[in-house]
């Protein structure tokens, strides 16, 4: 497969149509309104309760355009959807919330969401939760008070089907149509350059080191600056080194420090590790890691390290170069699984780019790990290395459940895929097996577990905490907030019925000496079509505040913070 190389340079933005300003007044007479309705949810008391401790005042925002006539992605045969697979229903608005209860005064930033909200183009319906175009979130915080927005993200793809009125890119599970045998061809020999593949950075918003803030999902083209302030669109970042390559993992590890990647080849079969500085836009090789089964390598979503190294994980759920070449999505998409090639873990030295272990474990299925960190003897001596992730029971059917025809037709069964905390445990000694086991009884969170975060001062160290989706059963998707205690092995979750929770954030208090003291920040679609902003306590995680959108936000993906400097 053909590699394509990048340039580092920005191209300018290209601006919203312009859009009616109005103030909270408007938004009103336009139907959205805070309406007083309270919720009581478990363990927790009923909001009405808490104080109104901040009120939203008079801010400039841009008033949502009435509902258009055909929504197709809104209903099916005459039966709303869960606003949380809906698509949204304008490119932007932004405007100061009424908190209810009391945000913390210490909070001072920016939290940031992506993920797909809107899952149409035309009157043609998208098949999959990881289709739909990227929409960009933002909570920000200072002395008590919470100013929310949205707005489209401007990728080539997602102008090209505004414009066109029909997909022009390949999206996880789309594929543009074509219109003869020869635009067919035309289009695979594109998809080798890459430049078929979308843009469409719908997964994951992370801060770099030197304070740019980009927008990535799977594919390299797919790696979007933007501005956090605004959320204007302001370019692609664009890698300036000549590793070239078409995919990268969504989830890089980032810090201030560095900027860590891998990057799989699936012409030789394995993965680059890669790590870049900040200020630059230039990656540079750790290490190689060969596959060791399998005809391509395994699906890297994501990956952990520890504090010497980087974890490289081989999951028989492979790439799959022909499911690629398909005009037609296959039941596992663009991967094949391979249970016979086993699965692999391997442990690379973040300075030397050597591999200091490479074992077989037992088969697994992960989108996200959770962390790593390394095991001592009482000697000192590193003897193993422990990782953890929201491990499907190697069942790949979780793929399939993310279909948004799955997502839309709940009806009360319990359908959602069982899931745990999986642990993997590498020895460092020669050994050439590792083991996997549930971390903590899958029945404390339900069956269902992902989309964890945890205190960043813990990222590669050995920790106590987690903060994840869970289950409340029955269900068809994660519907709790959940906190994960190691040490105790055991979980406390917030639920509220109907509710649709996103990842839950967790934001350490500046100057804390507990791993939990913090908040976890979370945004909620409810069933009647509304939605709002939560934070729980991350210590006690029972609700400190809430605060009601003007309108229902679809589910979005994952977030980042940026600190107030």
């Amino acid at each position: 497969m053909a590699f394509a190389s990048f340039n580092s340079v920005f191209r300018n933005s290209i601006s919203l149509p312009t859009m009616v300003v109005s103030d909270m007044s408007d938004n009103v007479r336009n139907g959205f309104s805070f309406p007083k309705k309270t919720s009581i949810y478990k363990g927790q008391r009923n909001l009405q309760d808490l104080t109104v401790a901040n009120v939203a005042s008079p801010l400039p925002v841009t008033a949502p355009p009435p509902p258009t006539p055909q929504e197709p992605s809104g209903t099916t045969g005459g039966r709303q959807h869960h606003v949380a697979w809906t698509s949204i229903p304008q490119e932007r608005w932004q405007g100061e919330l009424l908190v209810q209860g009391q945000i913390p005064l210490w909070l001072k930033g920016t939290y940031l969401r992506n993920g797909p909200g809107m899952w149409h183009i035309g009157d043609y319906n998208f098949r999959h939760l990881f289709d739909g175009y990227a929409t960009v979130v933002k909570l920000h915080f200072e002395n008590g008070r919470l100013i929310a927005g949205h707005r489209q993200l401007e990728s080539q793809a997602y102008k090209a089907a505004k414009q066109n009125q029909k997909i022009c890119y390949r999206e996880f599970s789309e594929v543009p149509k074509a219109a003869n045998f020869l635009s067919y061809v035309g289009e695979l020999a594109s998809l080798f350059s890459g430049a078929s593949l979308t843009d469409n950075a719908n997964t994951g918003v992370t801060k770099l080191g030197d304070g740019r803030v980009v927008c990535l999902t799977e594919t390299q083209k797919g790696s979007i600056v933007i501005d956090p302030e605004t959320l204007d669109t302001l370019g692609k970042f664009e890698y300036s080194d000549s590793l070239g390559g078409l995919i990268h993992s969504a989830h890089p590890i980032v810090t201030d420090k560095e900027f860590l990647t891998l990057l799989p080849d699936l012409v030789k079969p394995g993965y680059l590790v890669v790590r870049m500085e900040p200020g630059t836009n230039e990656r540079k090789v750790i290490g190689r890691v060969n596959c060791r089964g399998g005809p391509a390598p395994g699906w890297v979503h994501s990956f952990p390290v520890t504090e010497h190294y980087v974890i490289v994980p081989e999951m028989p759920l492979r790439y799959c170069a022909q499911n690629l070449l398909k005009a037609e999505p296959t039941p596992l998409y663009k991967f094949e699984w391979h249970p016979d090639s086993k699965g692999f873990m391997h442990v690379m030295c973040k300075t030397s780019g050597n591999i200091v272990a490479s074992v077989e474990v037992p088969l697994f299925v992960t989108f996200h790990f959770i962390n790593a960190y390394e095991e001592e003897d009482e000697d000192g001596r590193v003897t193993a290395v422990v990782v953890d992730c929201c491990e499907h029971n190697s069942d790949t059917t979780i793929l399939e459940k993310l279909r948004l025809e799955n997502l839309r037709s709940f009806n009360g069964e319990d359908v959602l895929p069982d899931a745990r905390v999986g642990r993997f445990k590498i020895p460092l000694d020669g050994s050439p097996y590792g083991t996997l086991e549930a971390a903590l009884d899958p029945n404390e969170h339900g069956k269902g577990m992902d989309m964890c975060s945890i205190n960043p001062n813990n990222l590669g160290k050995k920790y106590r905490y987690a903060y994840a989706c869970g289950a409340e059963r029955p269900c068809n998707f994660p519907n709790t907030l959940t906190k994960l205690d190691f040490e105790l092995k055991k979980a406390k979750n917030w639920y509220e019925e109907g509710a649709v929770p996103s990842e839950p954030f967790f934001v350490a208090r500046p100057g804390a000496t507990e791993e939990d003291d913090g908040v976890v920040i979370s945004i909620i679609s409810e069933k009647n079509g509304e939605g709002y902003a939560l934070v729980l306590d991350g210590s006690t995680f029972e609700e400190i505040a809430r605060a009601k959108f003007p309108y229902g936000l679809p589910y979005g993906l994952h977030g980042c913070w940026v600190p107030k400097q």
